[in-house]
């Protein structure tokens, strides 16, 4: 096992004035997944994939910890999918900016209405690069 140690740090000075936070997270481990992918053009390309067993490019299932994905373009934009069995949702990833999740569980709705919410396990993350040209992400988890 060892320990993961995430430090988020905001700075800012606006007017004179100093603004920002230090925020410090640590989370046990005992695997790490990185890597650098480079989407191809516009099509959508699967990145990662949760998994009931041990299998090449996936994560196990319940077993996420930390997850970063970092557009790492200065000029293309990133949209994720990010999707269960029956559902889906997306992000829009601006040049040089991340993503983070600490769970492999999502819910969403697209009805509007009040709703009980109902976590379920992450089946994979697609990514897709925006204008048309091809974009690099960086992939880093830890369970």
């Amino acid at each position: 096992m060892a320990t993961l140690s995430v430090v988020i740090k905001e700075e800012l000075s606006l007017n004179g004035e100093e603004y920002g936070n230090i925020n410090t997270a640590e989370y046990t481990v005992n695997e790490v997944y990185s890597r650098v992918v480079t989407l191809p053009g516009t099509a959508e390309a699967t990145v990662l994939l949760f998994n009931s067993s041990v299998a090449a490019g996936s994560l196990k299932n319940t077993e996420l910890m930390y997850l970063r994905i970092t557009n790492l373009s200065a000029t293309l934009a990133v949209v994720l999918r990010i999707a269960d069995a029956a559902q889906e949702y997306f992000v829009h990833l601006e040049p040089n900016s991340s993503y983070l999740l600490s769970e492999d569980k999502l819910d969403a709705d697209a009805t509007g209405s009040a709703e009980t919410v109902s976590l379920a396990q992450i089946t994979n993350i697609k990514a897709k690069s925006g204008g048309g040209g091809s974009a690099q992400i960086e992939i880093f988890a830890a369970s």
